[in-house]
């Protein structure tokens, strides 16, 4: 009999809670746009974020005994090509998360040390700010390999603290904020005119369906994650107990990050936030979160100097949380996606040199080369001799795109999984075959549009740097695509002529 404890419901709420919901998700939505992220977020939830986590749930059981995860979903529901192209197109969404963390750990980093971003000061050997956090962006992921390939996996210590740094600055963004419409009786920093506010940005060049569109994969972005989930069903104390989980969590994350844009909407201005000087999409959550304890100090009646240094720990708290955060989950992805792939691939499809291992179990050889890939991509985008606003935005919509695009393979293919007779299907969440379609209709649906408009905006927007940004949302894919098909055509070329 096994003594292992099975989760029961909130159990499973509080871990699907540490892993989907993040932090600066919620400034950086209001900072686009403003109360109107709202509705995207909440439809998001619902249309994409249940239906998801009900796949991953049901590939999970009828795979439980097979470790390989989604490369093993795909190749027994539709075949071994579109598992490899799958696969390749997952790990390239971890590959451009690892870019962006490299990129803007500096500022979390600056936050906590300085009580501010202070990056955009920095500068070595005559290089302007972004190509100094580039170089040091480089840095930190070959030491990072470094201590990696020796098997250093001590630091998931740390990022279990910063998961529980995370909830204590949810909490004090909650509670401040309230508290701070409280002693101003009620006064709101981005005034609500009606129903209006919540239905589009306050930008007058982003107000238009196109803008909405496109954010909405923004709001996707922030649901992702799920499919690293993909054990917890069975250690869940039933199937009834994990769907009552997934639902009441998929409900609390969504209305988690509604009440968070509304917060911020309580202590900033829309239009100050985008008018103030040195405000971009990598520090914006720290500038947001310094304001609002800035903007509690005055109200409790404090001098301005020490209203200053309230909003300083502000800062500083939230920059702690997000770099503690960042260093734990980067030792995880800097080598998991990568053994999956690796080891998920069947045999002779990748060259022998790259699986193979040194004396402390890590595929060295195959983590150097993902480091080197890194970092010729962040000095590309740290030289390219653009704006921090245009740089930072181009590092996130390239992460976003990255981390949309694999949900359309798991949708895909879902309806075949279901028609497989020979895998164990005794574990539903979608009950009828209509429930099926729909369920995958909406999820790839709702993916691809998104795509498809937040790529395209940036130049129909006449945005600065809008090519440059449009080029980078087709390149990345287009490139880890075109390496997936040449590795499954010399796989199928070796398998063939092994047979003859």
């Amino acid at each position: 009999m096994s003594n292992i404890k099975k989760l029961s419901t909130l159990g499973v709420i509080l871990i699907i809670f540490s892993v989907v919901f993040g932090f600066n998700n919620s400034p950086l939505a209001f900072y686009r746009m403003g109360y109107g992220a709202i509705p995207c977020y909440l439809f998001c939830g619902i249309a994409f974020f249940i239906p998801i986590m009900f796949m991953v749930a049901e590939y999970s059981s009828a795979f439980k005994n097979d470790h390989s995860g989604i490369y093993t979903w795909f190749r027994r529901s539709v075949g071994e090509s579109y598992a490899c192209l799958g696969g390749f197109i997952f790990y390239f969404s971890y590959f451009t998360w690892m870019i962006f963390v490299v990129t803007v750990l500096c500022i979390p980093m600056s936050s906590f040390l300085f009580g501010e971003d202070i990056t955009q000061s920095w500068s070595l050997f005559g290089w302007d700010h972004i190509q100094t956090t580039g170089f040091f962006a480089i840095l930190f992921m070959i030491s990072i390999t470094v201590l990696a390939t020796r098997g250093f996996n001590k630091i998931s210590v740390i990022a279990r603290f910063g998961g529980l740094m995370n909830v204590g600055i949810n909490i004090t963004l909650y509670s401040a904020s309230f508290l701070l419409l409280i002693l101003t009786k009620g006064e709101f920093a981005q005034p609500i005119e009606g129903i209006s506010s919540f239905l589009s940005s306050p930008s007058v060049e982003h107000s238009d369906i196109l803008y909405v569109l496109s954010f909405i994969i923004l709001a996707l972005f922030a649901y992702g994650g799920p499919e690293s989930l993909s054990s917890l069903v069975e250690k869940a104390k039933s199937p009834k107990v994990f769907a009552r989980g997934v639902v009441i969590s998929a409900l609390l994350i969504t209305a988690g990050y509604s009440i968070s844009i509304f917060c911020w909407g309580i202590s900033y201005n829309w239009n100050d936030l985008n008018i103030a000087e040195g405000v971009n999409m990598g520090n914006i959550t720290y500038v947001m979160m310094g304001n609002l304890g800035y903007k509690l100090g005055l109200a409790m009646g404090w001098s301005n100097d020490l209203a200053l240094s309230l909003g300083g720990w502000f800062t500083r708290a939230v920059g702690f949380s997000v770099f503690m955060t960042y260093m734990g989950a980067f030792f995880a992805m800097i080598y998991a996606p990568l053994k999956t792939i690796l080891e998920g691939a069947p045999k002779g499809f990748w060259p022998k040199f790259l699986t193979k291992k040194n004396k402390f179990d890590m595929p060295h050889i195959a983590m150097w080369i993902q480091t080197f890939a890194v970092c010729v991509v962040v000095f590309l985008m740290s030289f390219s001799g653009q704006g921090s606003k245009s740089f930072y935005k181009t590092v996130i919509l390239l992460a976003d795109v990255a981390n949309a695009l694999p949900y359309l393979f798991l949708a895909f293919a879902f309806p075949a999984f279901r028609r497989n007779s020979s895998l164990n299907h005794n574990y539903k969440l979608f009950k009828s075959k209509i429930s099926v379609y729909i369920g995958a209709a909406l999820v790839f649906g709702i993916d691809l549009f998104a795509n498809i408009f937040i790529v395209i905006d940036p130049i129909i927007s006449k945005e600065d740097d809008g090519i440059y940004q449009t080029l980078w949302m087709i390149g990345g894919p287009a490139v880890i695509l075109t390496v997936a098909f040449i590795m499954i055509f010399r796989y199928k070329k070796r398998i063939k002529l092994s047979d003859k």
